[in-house]
């Protein structure tokens, strides 16, 4: 998980909070790595592709939860 991080904890809350570093995170987006030797096998990079957004899935729905009532300001 990355994303754009601010320098501190946002005011309001406490900073020693176990999970403080997430509070942080202005943006988040998932990575993963794949090696050209994966994507060069078609078969093998399919079956692991498909493994990867599944793992990633839950962490897209949490962020569609939390949007879902969002509305983008208008100018």
């Amino acid at each position: 998980m990355k994303g754009e991080v601010l320098k501190n904890v946002p005011k309001d809350y406490d900073s020693t909070f176990p999970q403080a570093e997430y509070l942080k995170n202005k943006s988040w987006y998932l990575e993963h790595f794949i090696c050209d030797e994966l994507i060069a096998s078609s078969d093998n990079f399919t079956k692991q592709a498909a493994q990867i957004f599944r793992y990633m899935k839950p962490f897209n729905d949490y962020l569609n939860v939390a949007l879902s009532d969002f509305k983008m300001p208008e100018r």
